[in-house]
């Protein structure tokens, strides 16, 4: 009431300024002027600002009062999948570079780059015509013995080729006198070179890294090519030491090739090297299970390594904000939204774990909580 009365003495003022100067005017235009210059100032004073502000207030009064559509959801008490991702190489848990027992030029090649070799299936051959010729040699000198080893027998007393019939000592002096345990060394050293002239695979697999071609001269320190066991194919990666006491031998990761972004394997964590490296990493295995022939040797790919926490309090990321770089999280009670703060034990892409501020089966503003205050009024939907 002050400012009105404030008002209302100004205006008065003016038109009593007014009313003075038909006296002072000396014509009826200065008269006039003067008139509309009052006129104006009087319409021009505070009672226009004062329903400004009544109007401000007004409206403000509105604005609160009008509930906000939010959308809401319990807090939940369960397991908490808690996920990190590492990067991977694919290795063959058995990988063999296959080289000839021998030196010599390569006759004949039965295998190429990517194929499936069975176990003892032949991969290539090498010119075995020295080692045929040897091995006639070792024959021949084996049937001479023989015929000596008959005249010694019957020297001794025996019968025919039967040592047998000799006695002990006459027997190991007879084979021996005669050659013949020589000449069956040698035989089997022959063969043992013309089995060396072929290469076969220890253990079936995939051949990798082959170029040598047939004519060619290869020694016994070139390998021939590689083999890489499919049998329980394996990723390597390392993760955090932070992070080890989430992985365990047993433990099922997924894995997804870089060159293979729609295609997820599933792994069974095998080992885990206990030591840690100057970086603070530990290289962990899994082996993967069904393995295809479209998984390489040295391919990369991302593992996901996820691990289930038991009672824990469980909400959506959205419902998380932040209020003066603290995390805050709004319920709905009676109409009206509370604010709490929250102390987050885990997060993973779309949920957190909550490990203070938040009680399982509370009603969670999940949509609509950005622009929130505490008690500000609100209409939930469930979600």
């Amino acid at each position: 009431m002050t400012q009105y009365k404030h008002i209302h003495s100004k205006q008065i003022h003016l038109l009593l300024i007014f009313l003075s100067y038909p006296k002072r005017c000396k014509t009826l235009n200065e008269f006039a002027i003067i008139s509309w210059i009052a006129l104006r100032l009087v319409a021009c004073q505070s009672p226009t600002s004062t329903a400004t502000h009544s109007d401000s207030t007004y409206s403000n009064r509105l604005g609160t009062n009008r509930a906000s559509l939010v959308i809401t959801q319990p807090a939940r008490l369960g397991a908490f999948v808690l996920k990190s991702v590492a990067t991977g190489v694919l290795r063959a848990p058995d990988q063999s570079k296959l080289s000839f027992r021998i030196s010599g030029t390569i006759n004949q090649i039965d295998a190429r780059n990517g194929e499936a070799i069975a176990a003892g299936q032949m991969l290539a051959r090498l010119d075995d015509r020295d080692q045929q010729l040897a091995l006639r040699i070792a024959q021949d000198q084996v049937a001479e013995v023989k015929v000596q080893l008959r005249a010694l027998i019957a020297e001794y007393g025996g019968h025919e080729t039967d040592t047998a019939s000799l006695k002990p000592n006459a027997r190991t002096f007879v084979l021996t006198k005669s050659g013949y345990y020589r000449a069956q060394t040698t035989l089997a050293a022959a063969r043992q070179q013309l089995e060396y002239t072929v290469l076969r695979a220890p253990y079936a697999g995939l051949v990798a890294n082959l170029s040598a071609k047939p004519y060619n001269f290869i020694t016994s320190f070139e390998p021939f090519c590689t083999l890489l066991s499919q049998a329980g194919l394996l990723v390597e990666f390392s993760v955090l030491e932070s992070e080890l006491g989430g992985v365990q031998n047993g433990q099922s990761v997924r894995i997804i090739p870089f060159s293979l972004p729609n295609q997820s394997y599933i792994g069974i964590v095998s080992e885990i090297n206990p030591y840690v490296n100057g970086q603070g990493l530990v290289l962990v295995k899994a082996k993967i299970n069904h393995p295809n022939d479209r998984l390489f040797e040295g391919m990369n790919a991302r593992v996901f390594i996820e691990r289930r926490l038991a009672k824990q309090v469980i909400i959506p990321r959205s419902a998380v904000v932040e209020r003066s770089g603290r995390k805050v999280v709004f319920t709905v009670e009676k109409g009206l939204a509370k604010w709490h703060y929250v102390t987050i034990a885990h997060e993973n892409d779309t949920e957190v774990a909550i490990a203070a501020g938040l009680k399982s089966n509370e009603q969670v503003i999940v949509v609509g909580s950005l622009n929130l205050a505490h008690d500000s009024p609100v209409t939930a939907q469930k979600q």
